[in-house]
């Protein structure tokens, strides 16, 4: 090739790296996850998760004699199923703890549904998640990173 063509060549693939860049910073951007809890609602619900989740489902959501509440696994079901997080939610209220379902007050579930959203990359907000909030609720569930 002459050296014009090697230099057209270049400019060729300069061109194309640069219009790949501008449209993937289009494409990139993934819609964001709304706030539906408060910060001290998750905090508290750490604390409750610890007390009455964690022996099945792991310190960190992971699973263990219960199913993952976070990460992969729950992507995958939360995909398949369309799961919402009304739905996560009634399992949660009305299943849970599998030795004594029902047993926790309303605040504890919210608080243990808030903890679950922020593990899984919801933010918290300025409005506290409701019983009844949460268990209407349509959004569907998307793990962190999702």
């Amino acid at each position: 090739m002459t050296p014009l063509g090697n230099r057209s060549l270049v400019a060729l693939a300069v061109a194309g790296v640069l219009a790949a860049s501008a449209g993937a910073g289009v494409r990139a951007a993934a819609p964001s996850k709304p706030a539906l809890y408060t910060a001290s609602q998750a905090t508290a619900g750490a604390k409750a998760f610890a007390a009455n989740c964690a022996a099945c489902h792991g310190d960190h959501l992971e699973g263990g004699a219960g199913p993952a509440l976070s990460g992969a696994t729950l992507g995958t079901l939360a995909k398949n199923t369309k799961l919402t997080i009304g739905d996560m939610f009634s399992f949660l209220a009305q299943q849970m703890p599998l030795n004594e379902p029902a047993s926790l007050t309303h605040d504890q579930y919210t608080q243990i549904m808030a903890f679950i959203l922020k593990t899984n990359g919801y933010p918290a907000g300025s409005k506290a998640l409701t019983y009844s909030g949460a268990m209407d609720s349509k959004t569907l569930i998307t793990p962190a990173g999702k």
